[in-house]
């Protein structure tokens, strides 16, 4: 009996990681089209700036930089690289996007950031791939990028 269960517990395991790789694939709609970013779908995985403000479980402040554009943009992608599971898949003045793997069940997250032109604001997006609930581990991105641009502030 034990055999079997053990069995099961596998076997749903190597599923759910066959499950995990299937739905793993890129997004063909990221980046930005009329100066918005993809909204973000019904789940609560996701979180973005360009949300209304009245839906609390996307909605997330943009983030207001000092420095220029270029330093700012600059600092983020070195703040990714650091984290060591992270891979910049764009990256142009204005706008950059970064694949970020989870080191246990390979989930992937896309994070996007955008600069108009004409205002000292980025935008972000960052949403994970698979699942319904991402534990506010997009949130807990966003937040923890606010405080590491706050200690570069002049």
């Amino acid at each position: 009996m034990i055999r079997w269960f053990l069995a099961l517990i596998i076997a749903l395991f190597v599923g759910f990681l066959f499950y995990v790789d299937l739905n793993n694939d890129r997004p063909e709609n990221l980046g930005v089209t009329d100066g918005l970013l993809m909204p973000c779908p019904a789940s609560p995985n996701c979180v973005s700036s360009q949300a209304l403000e009245s839906d609390e479980m996307h909605y997330v402040e943009s983030i207001i930089y000092k420095q220029s554009a270029l330093e700012t943009q600059l600092l983020l992608e070195q703040y990714f690289l650091n984290q060591g599971d992270a891979r910049i898949v764009s990256s142009e003045l204005g706008y950059f996007y970064v694949e970020i793997k989870s080191s246990f069940f390979g989930y992937i997250d896309d994070v996007e950031l955008y600069w108009p032109e004409a205002d000292s604001v980025f935008h972000i997006r960052s949403a994970s791939r698979v699942g319904y609930s991402d534990m506010n581990v997009n949130r807990d991105r966003v937040l923890k990028m606010k405080e590491y641009l706050s200690t570069f502030e002049k």
